[in-house]
């Protein structure tokens, strides 16, 4: 069930609406009558001074307001020894994660905010050396991130604790063509969506958008998932109903087809609705109970289901998923994350973009609140910020990627743990707002 309410499927969540200011009308100018004098006076132009703009253009070292929902974080200086087993921590796949999140941000300008919103992350030109010696074999992993980086411990003035759920990369049957088995098409993206950014409206929106579409020249919402059909959008391939809600949720996987061969389904849109839980659902109607709506018994009444009531309890989730093909050309990589690089299983990280930046490593330290039945009760792991979600909301809000296929959906499906984190900088750089202690 956890991977139906928390999965992190590289897809934006649409935000509340938010009031549009209205604009301010125009000043309105009435001449002055006044008395007329006795002798004719000539009239005289009055000078005018021309208008500047009402927003002076950005410069590159002006850091943009913050936007209005944003809660600021903390930073505390902590000793790598003091971080929980960081000694006994894997610190490789991080570091790999971060070769790739490194060969995209480098390529922009080196005054660049790393991000416009989570400026504590610095410049581009400030992650330039460590970067540089990412790539150096000859400097050891654990040896790469102590001599390069300062930790800093991330909190709010509320908390230091937030939340960790796991995801992963399904592979899944599929076929060409629709079949009484597989009957739920998987669809690209329709011509008629479009994403409106709110941050080019209002600079404290930024990390904002609507998903919409045109209707008669004014910009309405985008169908809900009841609405799509497939005239509406074009079907790439076919799934069972159950194995497409999954992919949905996960926001990319690999379809495997008759014969033999894979492409990798990856995230190209979403309808902009919310997410409803299907699960939520089946309880509602009393076809699961409370403690047993797992994914593994929601795949089973989907396979007993009549077709007119998967239909009802797959479109009581409102939000779809739209996809492009793409070829498989290392099956070790992982799919590309919002940040556009390949996800390394247990080195990346969905985030909060509005809170942390793409490429930026951290540290966390997770532990589930209550007896869980896996092996994974206690995590500790060095990730890259390489990914967000829709679910993925919050300072201290993370989702870790666990890698393809079955074993890694099982493993990302136990974990709802408690978790703190520590962003790791590059020694120098200080976060701000920060304080220093231990």
């Amino acid at each position: 069930m956890s991977v139906l309410l928390t999965a992190c499927a590289t897809v934006e969540a649409p935000p509340a609406p938010v009031p549009v200011p209205q604009q301010a009308p125009a000043p309105v100018v009435r001449p002055v009558t006044a008395t007329a004098p006795s002798v004719p006076v000539p009239s005289v132009p009055v000078p005018t001074t021309p208008l500047r703009p009402a927003v002076a253009p950005p410069t590159v070292s002006a850091a943009p307001p913050a936007p209005i929902d944003i809660v600021p974080l903390q930073f505390s200086s902590a000793a790598f020894e003091s971080l929980p087993n960081w000694a006994e921590t894997d610190v490789g796949a991080a570091r790999r994660a971060l070769v790739r999140s490194c060969a995209i941000s480098q390529a922009r300008p080196k005054d660049q905010l790393l991000s416009a919103v989570a400026t504590y992350s610095g410049r581009v030109g400030d992650w330039a050396r460590v970067c540089a010696l990412a790539n150096d074999p000859s400097l050891e992993d654990r040896t790469f991130w102590e001599s390069q980086f300062q930790a800093w411990r991330v909190a709010t003035e509320a908390t230091e604790v937030g939340r960790l759920t796991g995801y992963y990369e399904p592979v899944m049957a599929a076929s060409r063509v629709k079949t009484p088995i597989y009957s739920e098409p998987i669809q690209s993206r329709p011509v008629d969506l479009f994403e409106i950014d709110l941050g080019q409206f209002d600079p404290t929106l930024r990390n904002r958008s609507i998903v919409a579409r045109m209707d008669r020249g004014k910009i309405v919402p985008y169908w809900s998932r009841a609405q799509i059909s497939e005239s509406t959008a074009p079907v790439l391939a076919w799934g069972e109903p159950a194995e497409v809600l999954s992919l949905q949720v996960q926001g990319s996987g690999r379809l495997q087809f008759d014969d033999g061969s894979q492409v990798r389904a990856a995230f190209a849109a979403h309808n902009g609705h919310r997410f409803g839980s299907n699960a939520q659902e089946l309880i509602r109607r009393g076809a699961l109970p409370v403690n047993g709506a797992s994914m593994d018994a929601i795949k089973t009444w989907f396979k007993t289901a009549s077709p007119s009531e998967a239909r009802e309890v797959l479109n009581a989730n409102p939000r779809t998923v739209f996809f492009r093909l793409e070829p498989i050309k290392d099956p070790s990589a992982g799919p590309k994350g919002g940040q556009q690089a390949a996800l390394e299983a247990n080195g990346s990280l969905a985030v909060d973009t509005s809170y942390h930046a793409y490429g930026v490593p951290i540290f966390l330290a997770a532990d589930a609140p209550r007896v869980a039945l896996s092996t994974d009760v206690s995590l500790r792991r060095l990730v890259v910020a390489q990914d967000t979600g829709g679910a993925i909301r919050g300072p201290i809000r993370g989702d870790l990627y666990w890698g393809t296929g079955p074993e890694a959906g099982l493993r990302a499906g136990r974990i709802n743990h408690d978790v703190r984190f520590w962003a790791l900088l590059p020694k120098g750089l200080m976060p701000t707002p920060a304080t220093s202690g231990r």
